[in-house]
């Protein structure tokens, strides 16, 4: 009888963990917020990028069939603690006070951080952002980074195209964005200009619930290493333009 209830609550609630079977394959719920080019982002209806490659031949390597949840970036942790997602994979920094809710892989890059201004704006530079008004991603390292500015007024946004739009509209005076995005976005509204770049205080990981995938993890860090050492993983950098973009 005990058998016959352990069996019926299997398949009720299904293997609570992460990589929940779908129809016998292995499945790897991955998070991002895919308006982060080149590393996620829409193009032709389908998210891709580096991230989205990246993760798709892990996922391959280790036998899960990935499927890709798009949502805002500050809801990833959140969905991720909810059994929503299993693995965050959205650029996102392996930060002290992130790591007390989630476990997270080894660095996968390490980027340059973009300070940008409206084009021929000099009265905006990097000893007078004091006093600015410097416009952030919600809930991203360049949050972190804009609060340890003194004197400045840090205005987030759930949405980095809005900061774009109130930075050309005058609404705000600095943006600082991760290089290869900042790049990305500067194609599209030539009215931007880098003014300032410094390296990343802190590496992009891939992040799990704590405490609950440890072997996961090691699992993803041991093919990190084989993709760097096999060439994969400089094919991607090629492939997506980030090689003047890392640390």
């Amino acid at each position: 009888m005990k058998k016959i209830f352990l069996m019926i609550t299997l398949v009720i609630f299904g293997i609570i963990s992460c990589g929940k079977k779908d129809n016998g394959e292995k499945k790897l719920r991955v998070g991002l917020n895919a308006v982060f080019a080149p590393f996620e982002y829409v193009e032709n209806g389908q998210v891709t990028g580096f991230d989205v490659d990246l993760i798709n031949e892990i996922g391959k390597n280790l036998g899960y069939k990935v499927e890709i949840i798009d949502q805002s970036f500050d809801g990833l942790i959140p969905a991720l603690k909810a059994g929503k997602i299993d693995i965050i994979v959205s650029g996102m920094s392996s930060t002290e006070e992130r790591k007390k809710s989630v476990d997270f892989t080894d660095d996968y890059f390490v980027s340059k951080e973009t300070y940008i201004r409206k084009k021929g704006n000099t009265a905006v530079t990097p000893t007078t952002l004091g006093g600015k008004k410097i416009g952030v991603q919600l809930g991203t390292i360049q949050e972190i980074e804009a609060k340890e500015i003194n004197g400045a007024t840090v205005v987030p946004n759930e949405s980095t195209v809005n900061t774009i739009l109130d930075l050309k509209a005058g609404k705000i005076d600095v943006i600082i964005l991760e290089k290869a995005v900042a790049e990305e976005y500067m194609k599209k509204n030539p009215e931007m200009e880098i003014f300032d770049e410094k390296s990343a205080k802190i590496g992009m990981a891939m992040a799990l619930n704590k405490g609950k995938n440890q072997e996961l993890v090691k699992q993803i860090n041991a093919e990190l290493k084989k993709m760097k050492e096999n060439g994969k993983y400089n094919e991607l950098i090629k492939k997506y333009g980030l090689e003047n973009s890392q640390k």
